[in-house]
């Protein structure tokens, strides 16, 4: 009877554990986050565009690049202004000078890069 309840036990934790980690993941009560889309003229996705964003006040630079569908996302962010640089083969590169990231809240920045 002991076994079956140690085995019940660890099924519980384990389910609280997958089910709530992404959700801790995201951001913190502390920290904000940025995500957008990247796509050429026409539209399209960009994937494999680098963006970076530095924050502004403390010059710390977080690299990140676009996934298949020309997303980007950088998660726990600390609250303050970053620039935001996007560069991709074959397209000029685009500077954002500055977008506020506020705690708790998932700023969207999307840009078109030309060709």
């Amino acid at each position: 009877m002991k076994t079956i309840r140690a085995l019940f036990f660890l099924l519980l934790v384990a389910t609280l554990f997958v089910t709530t980690a992404p959700l801790l993941m995201a951001q913190t009560s502390s920290t904000g986050a940025l995500t957008g889309t990247v796509t050429d003229p026409s539209g399209a996705i960009i994937s494999g565009a680098t963006v970076t964003a530095t924050n502004i006040g403390t010059g710390a630079e977080r690299t990140t690049t676009t996934s298949s569908d020309g997303a980007y996302k950088f998660a726990l962010l600390s609250p303050g202004n970053y620039s935001v640089r996007f560069t991709a083969s074959g397209f000029k590169t685009v500077e954002v000078p500055s977008i506020k990231v506020n705690v708790t809240e998932t700023a969207v920045l999307n840009r078109s890069l030309q060709v």
